[in-house]
């Protein structure tokens, strides 16, 4: 998947329309390619996002062990934390983009989605000093993610 201007995605998997890669297209209007993060309120014109994330930050109480199942999604190098809940719809965005993963390659779009926050990286990921590890394993030692 790519925007109508040509940025690919990394995970293109969080069910973005049409309008969705156009307001993608403005909110990287004059982009360098570096990295940005961004946690934006999407505009009337835009359909809502589904929100798989569910927890204190999305206003729900802790999600406890014995309500999950950890399954390695699409992409993904580890499992996720994952909870039988429906999604919710949500009328903000989060956009993670930047670099390509080599010297040369274009920059991306690592995702997009629906969420009310930004969430940490997953614990599993190698590329996190230990204060944001520490700060993962946290977040989502009571947060998980839609499993349907």
């Amino acid at each position: 998947m790519e925007t109508p201007n040509g940025i690919a995605f990394f995970h293109d998997d969080h069910g973005l329309k049409q309008r969705h890669l156009q307001f993608i297209d403005t909110l990287l209007s004059g982009w360098d390619g570096s990295f940005t993060r961004l946690h934006v309120t999407m505009p009337e014109d835009c359909p809502p996002l589904l929100s798989d994330l569910h927890g204190p930050s999305a206003g729900d109480d802790p999600i406890a062990e014995d309500e999950v199942e950890y399954v390695t999604r699409a992409n993904r190098a580890g499992p996720s934390r994952l909870v039988s809940r429906e999604p919710r719809p949500c009328r903000e965005m989060v956009l993670i983009a930047g670099p390509g993963e080599s010297p040369g390659d274009e920059p991306l779009i690592y995702t997009a989605y629906g969420s009310q926050v930004v969430a940490p990286r997953e614990p599993w990921d190698k590329s996190m000093n230990d204060e944001e590890k520490a700060e993962a394993k946290a977040f989502w030692g009571e947060h998980a993610l839609s499993s349907q």
